[in-house]
């Protein structure tokens, strides 16, 4: 089955505003859900606009600025080097002019259009340049408060929504930021969006809709571990029906159950959460088997530990006790990338550790991972004491994660640029590594993937590169041709690693 999720357009397209690297399409049991691209490095602008032409392509429109000249995203991302003086008086002057002959509706939709851009500006000045743009700045409040929150006549107006989107965004980073209750325990981002709507939304039709679309996006986005009582809480907040409230205790339903039928074991505790590793052991397990430890995309912001396109199949058809981590995942969590990348560490010295009683041959462990999942692979795999590691399974993985400007961002002053780099941490020590992605990948460049096979090759490492022509990111589920023959690869390179 796949869903593409029509409801959750506004809150994905913010999404696109949030971070520089949008969640992961995944591929779990034959389920799909369709979100956005990504932004980043060089050519980020070109990246962003292709994103867009991707919403196009996958059914969607991107917010239409009232359908005025000047007033798209495209045009915010222009004037994001500028200083925010300028693009103030850049975007003030666009306003009057398009708003001088505008009456009712469409000049709200005009002032609904100018708030988000103010919105939008800050955050992308602030993941572009590193300079953060004041929370008071006048005209940015000035143009939020010429928009009514509370007009529930206007939610289904384009720009209105994706100015809710954006605002309700913002006020929960700024929530997060200063609230203590919110910086411990899981759901973080969601739980501060559930903050700014009580305490600034008062039409209960506005908090339902919103909170809905909150939940919802969660959901398919990450999961459904502690959302139960959150949705007891979005129920008691705006006095939804059961009706309302039935698709969300479903999707809940369906993603908890993924969790019924296997070992389950929590590798460590984070703020009173249990980080939980999936272990399914093969059918056949008369002997240690070798291991493979699997990390989910989600680029670095969202994902499930479920979402295992094409390699956790093939590992457990060759016996493999295929162990599925979760982690912290910035949705979740708000902890960032680095956090991610430690719990995939510790996963990998549990696994280690508890090797006899998992049914595992400790040394016959290997790693794996999709999009941001696969730079995880390739750091742990450039990184770990020789022989700790087997081999890596790289499957379309951003190899380069300092390219993406949110990364870079949310590591600058907290890792050195060569520990967050894969490629500048080979030497002849490391695990033989398997890598496929397609040459017209539009999220990670595979052109990153080449220069990290190379210099892997120049310094003594075993590295195998299986190139799909004309295949995207997405593969594992767009393309049967193109799935198949990564299969027959992986598979070919899990029974050579045995």
């Amino acid at each position: 089955m796949t869903r593409c999720k029509v409801r959750h357009l506004p809150a994905t397209l913010g999404r696109l505003f949030e971070r520089s690297t949008l969640s992961d399409p995944y591929w779990h049991a034959g389920l799909t859900h369709c979100t956005l691209a990504r932004v980043n490095g060089p050519a980020a602008s070109t990246r962003f606009f292709a994103s867009l032409t991707l919403l196009t392509c996958l059914g969607f429109s991107p917010p239409t600025a009232a359908q005025a000249p000047a007033f798209s995203v495209k045009d915010v991302f222009a004037l994001v080097h500028e200083q925010p003086s300028f693009f103030e008086q850049i975007w003030e002057q666009r306003f009057d002019a398009a708003a001088k002959e505008a009456r009712g509706e469409m000049l709200e939709e005009l002032r609904a259009a100018r708030a988000r851009g103010y919105i939008d500006f800050a955050y992308f000045h602030w993941r572009e340049t590193g300079q953060a743009v004041s929370e008071t700045w006048p005209a940015r409040r000035r143009a939020e408060a010429a928009v009514d929150v509370n007009d529930a006549r206007a939610l289904d107006r384009p720009e209105h929504s994706a100015f809710l989107d954006a605002w309700l965004r913002s006020e929960a980073r700024a929530r997060l930021a200063s609230d203590a209750a919110l910086q411990t325990g899981d759901n973080r981002w969601l739980r501060a969006r559930f903050a700014v709507v009580e305490s600034r939304v008062r039409e209960p039709v506005v908090r339902r809709r919103l909170l809905h679309a909150a939940v919802a996006v969660h959901i398919d986005d990450n999961g459904g571990r502690g959302v139960p009582e959150l949705i007891e809480r979005y129920a008691a907040l705006t006095g939804a029906s059961s009706a309302d409230t039935a698709p969300l205790r479903t999707a809940v339903t369906e993603f908890l159950a993924q969790s019924q039928g296997h070992r389950i074991e929590a590798y460590k505790t984070i703020d009173g959460v249990a980080l939980e590793a999936h272990v399914f052991p093969p059918a056949a397990a008369d002997s240690p088997r070798p291991a493979l430890v699997w990390f989910h995309g989600g680029s670095w912001n969202t994902g499930s530990w479920a979402h295992c396109p094409i390699v956790c199949a093939v590992a457990r058809e060759r016996n493999y006790v295929v162990i599925q981590i979760e982690y912290r995942t910035d949705e979740r969590f708000a902890s960032g990338p680095l956090a991610i990348i430690e719990d995939a560490r510790d996963a990998v010295a549990w696994v280690r550790a508890h090797a006899g009683e998992l049914g595992v041959n400790p040394a016959r462990v290997l790693i794996a991972g999709f999009s941001s999942g696969g730079a995880v692979a390739a750091l742990l795999a450039t990184r770990s004491a020789p022989a700790d590691l087997r081999g890596a399974v790289l499957m379309s993985p951003c190899v380069a994660p300092l390219g993406d400007a949110w990364f870079r961002r949310m590591t600058e002053g907290r890792a050195s640029g060569s520990e967050v780099t894969p490629a500048a941490n080979l030497d002849a020590a490391d695990p033989p590594m398997f890598a496929v992605q397609g040459d017209a990948d539009e999220m990670c460049p595979y052109s990153d993937t080449t220069a990290f096979a190379e210099a892997a090759r120049d310094v003594g490492v075993d590295v195998e590169l299986l190139t799909l022509p004309d295949a995207t990111h997405f593969f594992a589920f767009r393309s049967p041709a193109a799935r198949a023959k990564a299969a027959e690869a992986i598979g070919s390179f899990l029974d050579r690693r045995r």
